[in-house]
């Protein structure tokens, strides 16, 4: 009776601790999204911008379940909503733009958990390369619905103005092309290596390790290139075409996110390498009494 209950009690430790694990790498993962989307609302390719946090989309999609890649996409929509992205199809339908912004992002982090999960059962890295496809796949698939349920008038318009010969073509290889071509390689190089790297992570300290790795890089590439950015707001030079509103406030924020980021990252990183550290001086203790 008593190791029934030793077990049950060590089986409750134990979900207990992966459901604090999965919640930690979740809130790294928002924190990263929300950089990278910001990063990338200065990177544009037509008159829109790379969404660089595809990549801890089909990540956190991967190793944490559906349901959290579900999360992280509802999460990069609202960013994208906020930082003014949507302006050009907000000014046509507020209601339209909100409703593809926040289906797109969703489904495309709920898609690839999906795909992950169905591929597993054969090869864990070849689902983390099939959901790197379907994610982008399926975000550009629902932008594309959107814009032909509730902006294909306007599309038409702009679609003549720029002389292409149709509507389909401009949506198709003026609006979406190029960002979905750069997206696409983004995440197929980027996150199968990353989420490897995590998956093989098993000890505790060495997680932190990457983790922290990860995190600080990650923290410290936005918060260079939010100061550049900021610097470049603050003497008037962003580009009018980039179409970004109130410049100075959107880098300042992403600076003090990047610099969160990155401290964590850092903290992290010192945890893991204090710990194991410890951890291998005690063995040493105990190796040299012996």
């Amino acid at each position: 009776m008593n190791q029934t209950k030793t077990v049950s009690a060590n089986s409750g430790r134990k979900l207990e601790k992966e459901q604090i694990r999965k919640l930690t790498l979740a809130a790294m993962l928002t924190a990263i999204v929300v950089v990278l989307q910001l990063l990338g609302s200065a990177i544009h390719i037509g008159i829109f911008s790379i969404n660089l946090a595809l990549v801890p989309i089909v990540i956190g999609a991967a190793m944490l379940g559906v349901w959290y890649g579900a999360w992280l996409g509802f999460v990069n929509a609202v960013v994208i909503l906020i930082s003014g992205d949507a302006a050009p199809f907000m000014t046509v339908n507020v209601f339209g733009t909100l409703v593809t912004v926040i289906l797109k992002g969703t489904l495309a982090g709920l898609c690839a958990g999906l795909a992950y999960r169905f591929v597993k059962r054969w090869n864990k890295y070849a689902a983390v390369l099939v959901a790197a496809l379907v994610c982008p796949v399926v975000n550009t698939g629902i932008f594309l619905i959107g814009c032909r349920v509730f902006f294909w008038p306007t599309i038409t318009a702009w679609a003549e103005g720029l002389g292409y010969k149709s509507a389909g073509s401009y949506a198709i290889l003026g609006l979406a092309g190029l960002n979905f071509v750069t997206e696409l390689v983004i995440n197929i190089v980027l996150a199968p290596a990353i989420a490897r790297i995590l998956g093989e992570s098993q000890d505790k300290d060495m997680g932190e390790i990457v983790y922290g790795i990860i995190l600080a890089i990650l923290g410290g590439g936005a918060l260079l290139g939010a100061m550049i950015l900021l610097r470049m707001a603050f003497l008037g030079r962003i580009p009018a075409e980039w179409g970004v509103q109130r410049p100075v406030l959107r880098y300042a924020i992403m600076a003090l996110i990047s610099n969160l980021v990155e401290i964590s990252g850092i903290v992290l990183l010192v945890m893991g390498i204090t710990r194991k550290q410890t951890k291998t001086d005690l063995a040493n203790q105990i190796q040299k009494k012996k």
